[in-house]
């Protein structure tokens, strides 16, 4: 009687598991997340555990670096992550998803109140506009340059080309 009693109880248990798992399979993705953000680099954030990347932007790459007008070697990639943290310490985020890349990140466009992130950061010289993808924030970019706010006080590879580069060696 006790060895039916653990199998129903078994076979219960297992048609929870089941259940839960397909139901969440069915779910429809998530098209907004908030909260606050783990920065992994300039244009990569995580927020309520959705890997994310910024729309419309592109930032150097951790690893790489930039010639400032002296010919010293910069970590602008390193810089560009750092200044994401700064700006985001703390505060409540709202991504809304525009699609998901190759990698399966949501690629969302993230706003800090009313404000859009990425036209901040791109303003501020933080990240790039990137071009590829997007027209929205080409005329902020203009203006960081002729300014030469951030990234735009150095000779910066663009991140794109980097990336190509480095694949290739």
């Amino acid at each position: 009687m006790c060895f039916g009693m653990n199998r129903i109880v078994y076979v219960l248990l297992l048609c929870v598991v089941i259940y839960t798992v397909m139901d969440r399979a069915g779910a429809p993705p998530r098209q907004e997340v908030r909260g606050q953000a783990h920065v992994h680099d300039g244009d990569t954030i995580t927020v309520s555990g959705v890997k994310i990347r910024l729309f419309g932007v592109d930032a150097p790459e951790y690893d790489q670096t930039c010639k400032m007008p002296d010919g010293s070697d910069w970590a602008c990639g390193i810089w560009s992550r750092d200044q994401l943290r700064r700006v985001l310490k703390g505060r409540e985020l709202r991504c809304v998803k525009r699609t998901y890349d190759k990698y399966g990140r949501m690629v969302a466009r993230c706003f800090l109140g009313d404000s859009d992130l990425a036209k901040m950061l791109v303003r501020d010289g933080i990240v790039f506009a990137y071009a590829s993808f997007s027209r929205d924030y080409i005329a902020d970019e203009k203006q960081a340059a002729v300014a030469g706010r951030g990234l735009w006080q150095a000779q910066v590879m663009p991140p794109e080309e980097f990336r190509r580069q480095k694949r290739q060696n």
